[in-house]
């Protein structure tokens, strides 16, 4: 079941059988990964002090797509999403340090860094083309995630 599907009813009971089971990538793409790709999407859904109800949906259903995020728990995806959120709007400049750190747990493993990029890229994109706000969060998340935003083309 979608992290969109979960995000409205949170009791809804998992009922794919591969998610069950993760692919051996999968296993290899963890926490780490989830916390930096979670911590771009809420950086990018709250880049303007707060979240519209739509792109929250929209950003669920992309995070639940993904071949890797979707076979996380929904729950600890809803939470850690809402979590990030709700410390970027209560206190933007704490919240975006932190959020900041977050992203930067990928850094070690340039795949999974350079999937977080491409995962901003697709949020940023949520409402039409990217903003200038949205280009400045991504070239800073490629500095934190020592990647060159020019091969990403921002």
């Amino acid at each position: 079941m979608a992290f969109s599907n979960r995000l409205v009813s949170p009791t809804s009971p998992r009922t794919d059988p591969a998610a069950a089971a993760p692919a051996p990538r999968n296993e290899l793409w963890g926490e780490a990964f989830r916390d930096s790709a979670l911590g771009m999407c809420a950086v990018l859904a709250a880049i303007d002090g707060r979240i519209d109800p739509a792109a929250r949906m929209r950003i669920a259903q992309m995070v639940g797509a993904h071949e890797v995020l979707g076979r996380q728990s929904t729950d600890d995806l809803r939470n850690l999403f809402e979590d990030n959120c709700a410390r970027l709007i209560m206190d933007p400049a704490f919240g975006h340090a932190y959020v900041m750190a977050q992203i930067a747990k990928s850094t070690e493993q340039p795949e999974q860094a350079r999937a977080v990029v491409r995962i901003g890229l697709i949020v940023g994109r949520i409402d039409g083309e990217l903003d200038a706000h949205a280009l400045t969060v991504i070239r800073e998340a490629c500095q934190v995630l020592r990647l060159d935003p020019h091969e990403f083309g921002v």
